[in-house]
């Protein structure tokens, strides 16, 4: 039953990623109406497929409780992970945690904001890791639903490569960290239409994501995490190019 679910998994992210021709084309000029149907397609494949399919699959699975605790296939990583960073026998503080990560984020893109700013008075443009720059809002419309897809992406793909498709491949596998290297890599390549330069630093972050999420064995901290950093690229820095002066 396990190999059928991970087959099934697995085909709902090749279907998913039959919406990155809809990024490339989004890239293109296009109205704006247009920019936000797609945005809108976007948010929905996701929820249907890295939203609700996982849900189904941990239901079927018995293990839905993996949503608010880490799961046994995954504890003897985790402890290799908090002896690594912190020593043997240190619990995690969530709270003290949580507040580091959003530290950590506010400090990153204030200092993400000041080279942008220092970048157009020098006539440049901004700064972007990867080819995403065509796929940023452009107007206070782009903005809300670029807000939408940050706070869903943050959901959502954190349910299906730090939770679900890692449980899935460990269960096959009998290794856990085979199962976070295969949804880590994975994670990089849904992310190919960001070119080369984008695919590594996603795989990067979807590394560091799956190392919070063991060290603190609660998937919620990623999540946050991971909203946090996508309202910035998707809503902070478009916001502060002038996206919030046109309205479509």
């Amino acid at each position: 039953m396990t190999l059928a679910l991970l087959a099934l998994a697995l085909a709902s992210y090749v279907w998913f990623l039959k919406g990155a021709a809809l990024l490339r084309r989004w890239r293109g000029p296009g109205a704006g109406r247009s920019r936000v149907q797609r945005l809108r397609r976007w948010t929905a494949r996701a929820w249907l497929l890295f939203g609700a399919v996982p849900l189904l699959v941990l239901a079927l699975l018995g293990q839905l409780d993996t949503l608010q605790r880490l799961p046994d296939a995954f504890v003897p990583l985790a402890l290799a992970v908090r002896t690594a960073l912190v020593g043997q026998g240190v619990p995690a503080d969530t709270g003290l945690l949580a507040a580091a990560v959003a530290g950590a984020l506010a400090g990153g893109a204030s200092v993400g904001l000041l080279i942008a700013a220092w970048r157009r008075r020098r006539g440049r443009g901004d700064l972007h890791i990867g080819h995403v720059g065509g796929l940023l809002p452009r107007s206070r419309t782009e903005l809300r639903w670029g807000a939408a897809v940050a706070i869903t992406a943050g959901i959502v793909e954190e349910l299906f490569f730090r939770l679900l498709l890692p449980l899935l491949v460990a269960q096959v596998s009998g290794s856990a960290l085979a199962g976070f290297g295969v949804a880590t890599l994975l994670f990089g390549l849904a992310h190919g239409y960001q070119r080369l330069a984008g695919m590594a630093a996603t795989t990067l972050v979807g590394g560091l994501f799956a190392a919070l999420y063991l060290y603190s064995g609660t998937l919620w901290l990623a999540m946050l995490a991971h909203v946090l950093l996508d309202l910035n690229s998707l809503v902070l820095r478009p916001a502060f190019a002038g996206a919030w002066r046109r309205r479509h």
